[in-house]
């Protein structure tokens, strides 16, 4: 009879030594060597993108590699025909078991990430469910006010929103530029929005709308200063740009994985201070809603969640530390500086990304004038199957770089844009 172990390993779910290629289905190639010039055309082998359209859109929802969707249909398989040979014991180390498991080995690679201990972070499945846990579980008094900007997605609002209907505190945002000009300029809009009463400062680390990349650290230092709880949404950071939140000194980051890491839908973490999270309430509450051995684990164990996916994130995460963090944040920002230097010789182009590079990666929103946002997205498709997002009618669209795009698609993108300028 073959044993549960063998049977894990012949799908490659038990085994670290396996490359984080390898599946049972279809085992990759190894990664290129790094002086290949056919390097990014062969990573762009490894996802399974059409090869009739282009995409420009993971600041929405990203690109799965093969590797990642091969691990989690293994996963399903596998629970689907040898359920009964599962292991459930909360300390078992081989399979991942949303809800009762404490997840330790993924959390280490997610501190691992972004500079954080494993006991810091927990997981989650999306940024929107990590700041609600930390908008319910932060302690606050009516008339404390809980600072934003106007630019924040919902997500990052609507737990406030609530606390300040249920318990009184006071929701306030500050206006920030579209464009922001520069660093000192943001920095000064939300500090001097500061008053005695600020208990909570949430704002993104990279805003959505524009791609701006805000000066967080000189902005939670500051707030650190006054005693205000630092919460940043990074919603669109990791997997992006470095993340290095014990550099950065904030209190809190929310993050989610199926946007620039290519995990699987529903994957998120937050992180929160070891000396912070203790005084957090647990929102969902299971068997660990109160042990603070592991607060990491109190806020992870949520009750029955999808096993298959978090395989699938491992994965992700695996395909991401073989081809090097900062390997792939150099190419999404080369990329992206690509298009706006590109963009920025077009008069009739207007960008609402900021005008320093420092402040930018592969986000770049922009409009050509005349046009809605909904027709420069229309006519991206019909000319080219090109897929960057509407941003309003005013802002035009939101393009995405990533390492699976190449110059050649940045050039065509800039050729439609040149086109339609002429009309």
């Amino acid at each position: 009879m073959t044993s549960r172990r063998n049977v894990l390993k012949s799908l490659g779910l038990a085994t670290l030594a396996l490359p984080a290629w390898a599946t049972a289905a279809d085992a990759t190639p190894a990664l290129p060597p790094a002086n290949d010039p056919q390097y990014w055309k062969k990573i762009r082998d490894q996802f399974m993108l059409a090869k009739d359209s282009i995409f420009f859109n993971p600041g929405t929802v990203g690109v799965m590699p093969k590797v990642v969707v091969d691990k989690m249909t293994d996963y399903t398989k596998y629970l689907a025909t040898h359920v009964a040979d599962w292991a459930y014991k909360d300390d078992n180390k081989e399979e991942f078991i949303s809800g009762y498991n404490n997840l330790m080995r993924l959390r280490t690679k997610v501190g691992k990430l972004i500079n954080a201990n494993a006991g810091e972070i927990a997981m989650t499945d999306n940024v929107t469910h990590g700041i609600s846990y930390l908008a319910n579980g932060i302690t606050l008094q009516p008339g404390d006010e809980v600072l934003t900007t106007n630019q924040e997605h919902p997500g990052g609002r609507g737990g406030w929103l609530v606390k300040e209907k249920r318990y009184g505190v006071l929701f306030k945002e500050v206006a920030i530029g579209k464009p922001i000009k520069n660093a000192e300029e943001v920095y000064h809009d939300i500090i001097n929005a500061f008053t005695p009463k600020t208990k909570v400062l949430i704002i993104s680390h990279m805003i959505s709308g524009s791609g701006a990349i805000l000066p967080v650290k000189d902005i939670c230092a500051e707030a650190s200063r006054r005693g205000i709880f630092t919460i940043l949404d990074g919603a669109q950071t990791v997997g992006h740009i470095k993340i290095d939140v014990k550099d950065i000194g904030c209190d809190a980051y929310a993050g989610c994985f199926h946007k620039w890491v290519g995990a699987p839908h529903g994957t998120g973490f937050m992180y929160v201070k070891q000396d912070k999270m203790k005084d957090i309430w647990t929102t969902v509450a299971s068997a660990r809603w109160d042990n603070h051995e592991d607060e990491g684990f109190r806020f992870t164990q949520r009750g029955t969640g999808n096993f298959p996916i978090l395989k699938g994130l491992e994965a992700a995460l695996d395909f991401l530390f073989e081809i090097g963090p900062d390997r792939v944040y150099e190419r999404i920002k080369f990329l992206g500086q690509r298009l706006r230097t590109g963009l920025k010789q077009n008069p009739k182009v207007k960008i609402f990304s900021p005008a320093d590079e420092a402040m930018c990666a592969g986000i770049t929103v922009y409009n050509i004038a005349g046009m809605t946002g909904a027709q420069l997205q229309d006519e991206f498709w019909n000319r080219a199957r090109m897929r960057p997002r509407a941003s309003g009618e005013v802002f035009g669209v939101r393009h995405c770089t990533h390492i699976f795009n190449s110059e050649e698609e940045i050039d065509k993108a800039l050729a439609i844009v040149t086109e339609l300028s002429r009309r």
